[in-house]
This record gives structure tokens, C-alpha cells and sequence, in this order.
């Protein structure tokens, strides 16, 4: 693993404890916004019951959502702090997730072993993209579907208005490796997923889902039949 993944999870690790706590983070479970959150997520994953792999899930928001809309779901992250925490979410809801520790960007299940892949908040912090997009595609079934809900937070850098704790683990050298984390849009995303061999890439922005931070977007795209 890379330095600059090190940083990374140890930063998501630190911060798994308090990560649900923090109202710009998730939405209140049973709360009009998370009623919102699953009404967007059930209007675009197929019917369930599907097979979902969310990947870097951390504490297992869409993870636990797409359990509790009824679908067979398995969530890898590389923090297993994070995944205590969705386990524990998920004993108390009644909801079962195969929970792994796995990277992002080269999951461990054979090809076409999913009908829907998925991610929050993930895009901006991943390193090798265009790797990661191709094994997301591998791993779908024909057919099958990627979600992703992200935004563009991180447009303008300033040390000054960045938490020192933050700016630490995303030091210069780490943020070098993040190609989509500076993005002012979009399209470089959807550009990247095309040449990964998806079909019909799209991005709408949501600003139902909105949790302070700024309306994210809903971005799709589908492995070709």
C-alpha cells in the first residue's frame, strides 16, 4: 500500500469513532433526510433483491441503506475501525452486511459477482481511478450499475481553513495522488468512466441529499451487456 493510502486510512481511522456524530457527515437514521437518502438510492439500484458491493464503505451509510431496501449487500473498507462501526450499526438495525477489510481500488471478488456497485464521499479521496473504475467494472455483472454520491469540496486548498488534523494526513504529497480531489465538476469523472469501458456515464447534482456541505451529485454509469 502506498504512503500516501497510510495516511489516508489512518486519518478515516482516527476519525471512525466520531464520524456518525458529526451532522455534516450522515443524516439522522429514520429522519425525513435519510428518508430522502433512501428514496434516491431505491430510484436507481435494480430491484431487489440485488447483489451491492459498497466499497470504501467506512461506517456503512449506503451500505446499511441498500441492506435495508432489501438488497444482499458486502461493504470492503481498509479501516477496520470503520467497519466496527457499521457491524455494530447493522446488529442494532437487524440488517446483515458482509463486512471486509478490502481496498477500494482492487476489490477481492471474482467477476461479475454484483449487480450494483456503490460509494459515498469516496471519488475525491481515491487514488488510481482509472485502475479502480476498470475492477468496478469487472466485478458488475453485464448490466449492472455503478452509484456513486459525491461532491467538490476541495476546489480551492487553503492551509489556513483546513483542520491541521486533516491537513496532516492530506499533505501535499498525499493530495498529488488524488486525481479527482481538486475537481471543480464532474467531467473528468465522466470521461474516466467512459474509458473504463462504462456505458452512459451520467452526473446530476442532488441537492435533496444536501447535509451542509454543499448539494452533492448522483453519478451513474453501466457495464455494457
Amino acid at each position: 500500500m502506498s504512503e500516501a493510502q497510510e495516511q489516508i486510512t489512518a486519518f478515516w481511522s482516527m476519525a471512525a469513532g466520531g464520524y456518525e456524530a458529526h451532522g455534516g457527515n450522515v443524516a439522522e437514521y429514520g429522519s425525513p433526510a435519510y428518508r430522502r437518502w433512501l428514496d434516491a438510492l431505491a430510484s436507481v439500484l435494480p430491484d431487489p433483491p440485488a447483489d451491492v458491493l459498497d466499497v470504501a464503505a467506512g461506517t456503512g451509510y449506503l451500505a446499511l441503506a441498500a441492506a435495508g431496501l432489501g438488497h444482499r449487500v458486502a461493504a470492503t473498507d481498509l479501516s477496520p475501525a470503520m467497519l466496527d462501526e457499521l457491524v455494530a450499526t447493522a446488529t442494532t438495525r437487524g440488517l446483515t452486511v458482509d463486512a471486509r477489510v478490502g481496498d477500494a481500488v482492487a476489490p477481492a471478488f471474482p467477476p461479475a459477482s454484483f449487480d450494483a456497485v456503490t460509494s459515498r464521499h469516496l471519488l475525491w479521496t481515491l487514488r488510481e481511478p482509472a485502475r479502480a473504475l476498470v475492477n468496478w467494472r469487472q466485478v458488475l455483472r453485464p448490466g449492472g450499475l455503478l452509484v456513486a454520491v459525491d461532491g467538490f469540496w476541495f476546489t480551492d486548498w487553503n492551509e489556513g481553513e483546513v483542520p491541521a488534523v486533516f491537513a496532516s494526513h492530506y499533505t501535499a504529497d498525499t493530495r498529488r495522488e488524488l486525481p479527482f480531489m481538486h475537481l471543480d465538476g464532474p467531467g473528468p469523472i465522466l470521461v474516466a468512466l467512459a474509458a473504463a469501458g462504462f456505458a452512459d456515464p451520467a452526473a446530476t447534482v442532488r441537492p435533496e441529499l444536501d447535509l451542509g456541505g454543499g448539494a452533492p451529485y448522483l453519478i451513474t454509469a453501466r457495464r455494457r451487456r
